[in-house]
């Protein structure tokens, strides 16, 4: 992508809604194989596949291009962050509901508006920290911390949202000079390696359709990470953390039709919430104007 050319800003939260689509059916097959398989088998497999999907779909029109990077250290890093925080994931996924892992990974958001002013200097305003306040609020609501989540359990999807909030600034920063699909391929080979030993130690014999839907959640995660990386060339980091809530929408929706595990009116409200803060940011330009000339007014201090 020509880095001099203008970001459509407003393409950003679309793609990001769209990537979290396709985390939330990632992460439903992941539960769904977990009951059967080891971790580090089911992830091994599944960076593989990625890495593989990326090469196919890309290599024929970009040929060595492909593997060509300025940035192996960054590369390195991202794909460590990204296979930590899978490794977390679906460790909290195979101990805990699927709706209410995904929300306490949803501290993500929070962790990038703080940090993307510090490392990416990218400034948050007061409209957005509303935003992620609000979609935080419906977090706590869903996950309801003091209503038997708070186990040693809970520790995987709070470690996999700090790896996540590391993938995406750091997606962010290399922007400029990382082709996307480089990005993803070298995301799912440092995986791949990585694990290699855990998984071959772990290895169970898989049945012909379970290791078919591995295969296609590699190919699901290698687009949706490519998806997101798009999502952060066109809109600054701290901007896209709320939309990446709408994936606790698209999880309970999963949830409840995989797993028969339909939300509360509890679940519901937070939901609303979440929603609002997602409202908040995607309302038109002159309700945005009027909200934070409204926020940025000397009685509102």
């Amino acid at each position: 992508m020509d880095a001099n050319r203008p970001a459509r800003v407003w393409l950003g939260p679309l793609l990001m809604c769209v990537a979290s689509l396709f985390f939330s059916v990632l992460d439903t097959g992941t539960k769904y194989l977990t009951a059967g398989y080891p971790v580090t088998q089911i992830v091994w497999v599944r960076y593989m596949a990625q890495a593989l999907a990326v090469f196919l779909i890309f290599q024929p029109r970009m040929g060595r291009g492909l593997f060509r990077t300025r940035r192996y250290g960054i590369q390195l890093f991202r794909g460590l962050c990204l296979c930590c925080g899978s490794v977390m994931v679906i460790n909290g996924l195979a101990r805990l509901p699927l709706a209410e892992t995904t929300a306490i990974v949803f501290m993500a958001p929070v962790l990038i508006t703080l940090l993307s002013g510090l490392v990416l200097k990218e400034k948050a305003r007061r409209l957005d920290w509303i935003a992620v306040a609000c979609g935080f609020a419906g977090v706590l609501i869903i996950a309801r911390p003091g209503g038997g989540l708070l186990t040693w359990a809970i520790l995987f999807p709070v470690g996999s949202a700090v790896c996540n909030a590391c993938y995406q600034l750091v997606t962010r920063s290399s922007r400029s000079s990382e082709h996307p699909a480089t990005s993803n391929l070298y995301t799912g080979l440092i995986g791949a390696l990585v694990l290699a030993p855990w998984g071959a130690v772990a290895w169970m014999p898989m049945a012909w359709a379970d290791l078919l839907l591995v295969i296609a959640l590699g190919t699901v995660a290698a687009l949706g990470h490519l998806i997101m990386t798009h999502a952060l060339l066109h809109a600054p980091a701290a901007m896209l953390g709320p939309y990446g809530y709408t994936q606790i929408f698209w999880a309970t929706l999963l949830g409840w039709l995989a797993f028969s595990s339909a939300p509360d009116a509890t679940t519901w409200m937070g939901m609303l919430i979440i929603a609002a803060g997602g409202l908040l940011l995607s309302s038109g330009p002159l309700l945005r104007r009027w909200a934070q000339g409204w926020l940025d007014r000397p009685g509102a201090q």
